[in-house]
């Protein structure tokens, strides 16, 4: 599960689903949501919100590029980025809460169209 950046014309779609987390046995749970589907003309700033309700300490935003690999692109621990895994300056992450963490991605370009998943964790290895 995860967001979709598509490019569509002059539009980008985004759309964005539950991603899971994993429990402290090890389980799978689907305790964490993402931002609904959203449309965006080129140039436009997507906004990614990112939600987890089991208190864990780190987040992690990840880019997945059709084919490929996980990317990481940014770890939070505590509140505070611990690694950004990208040097684009149009990707920025925030998160103002401990159950809360922001992904905004300003001026989309097609380059940009990728899946983006949200992760939550108690350690900072998931």
């Amino acid at each position: 599960f995860g967001s979709v950046l598509l490019a569509v014309s002059d539009c980008f779609i985004l759309s964005v689903l539950c991603v899971l987390s994993l429990s402290p046995t090890g389980q799978i749970d689907a305790k964490i949501t993402q931002t609904p589907s959203l449309v965006l003309e080129r140039g436009h700033t997507a906004y990614l919100r990112c939600e987890q309700t089991y208190g864990h300490d780190s987040m992690f935003w990840y880019r997945q590029d059709p084919g490929q690999g996980l990317q990481l692109l940014f770890n939070f621990y505590y509140k505070k980025e611990r690694e950004k895994g990208t040097n684009s300056s149009h990707f920025q992450a925030d998160q103002p809460q401990d159950d809360l963490f922001r992904l905004n991605i300003s001026s989309v370009q097609p380059e940009h169209s990728a899946v983006y998943f949200c992760a939550s964790s108690l350690d900072t290895a998931l």
